[in-house]
């Protein structure tokens, strides 16, 4: 009798200690590196350079609405710093470029166009567009009662950019038209982690307050001065995410 008493308080031990161990295996340790997928909405700044040849410009500065529907995709990279606090990094470079076309003229007289005659080919403009953006945070990792579900808190700082040049061999361009806008954006961030395995978590995290600044400038043509707006912003409970990662 004795010795099934021991044989079960050993084995109740024994699960015990395992249990701590494969705790303690899943807790975020000092050394730990991650990368995610993250899902999120909201939309960001864009820009286009303008038509060189107006009479009269007005622009507006774009402002980042983190509350439209509109999916967004980037990956993290986490480092854990410390015991329980990680460093992150976010970031992207586009680059996209439309070559020129010369303008095609057709066989109308006079500018009339008659049946039969070929149409004129207007030139298509050479376009080259540049997009990036860092988003840098750290965080606090905090224990729950749950075993595999990790509360954290923090804060990031994020800038972007873009710039959009257009240019084309034909009277109307006086050199390059230029439009470009970059915003800066500081953020309090809260989520939860929740390991599945060593290897493998899932998180949600929401900003909530969030505060961000825009800038817009357009420059028709060479010489010209910059036409600029700026935007500022506040957002609170905003920006959720969902994330899938995997820890190395």
């Amino acid at each position: 009798m004795l010795k099934r008493v021991l044989t079960i308080a050993m084995i109740m031990t024994g699960s015990v200690l395992l249990a701590d161990a494969q705790q303690e295996e899943l807790s975020p340790k000092k050394g730990d590196k991650s990368v995610s997928l993250n899902f999120g909405v909201g939309s960001f700044v864009g820009m286009e350079a303008p038509a060189p040849d107006l009479s009269t410009y007005n622009i507006s500065a774009p402002q980042t609405s983190w509350f439209d529907k509109q999916l967004s995709l980037n990956f993290e990279f986490r480092w854990m710093f410390a015991e329980k606090w990680a460093l992150k990094a976010m970031g992207g470079f586009s680059f996209k470029h439309n070559p020129e076309y010369r303008a095609l003229p057709g066989s109308s007289t006079d500018g009339k166009f008659e049946t039969g005659d070929i149409p004129d080919y207007n030139f298509v403009t050479s376009k080259d567009k540049i997009k990036y953006a860092i988003v840098l945070g750290a965080e606090r990792y905090v224990k729950t009662k749950y075993d595999k579900l990790f509360f954290r808190y923090g804060g990031e700082f994020g800038f972007s950019y873009g710039k959009q040049e257009a240019k084309a061999d034909d009277e109307v361009y006086l050199g390059k038209s230029i439009g470009e806008a970059f915003g800066y954006r500081v953020a309090g961030i809260t989520g939860f982690d929740y390991f599945v395995s060593k290897a493998f978590f899932i998180s949600i995290e929401i900003r909530p307050v969030a505060y961000d600044y825009t800038v817009y400038n357009i420059r028709p043509q060479v010489g010209l001065k910059l036409l600029s707006s700026d935007t500022h912003g506040f957002d609170f409970l905003s920006n959720p995410m969902l994330k899938i990662g995997f820890r190395f």
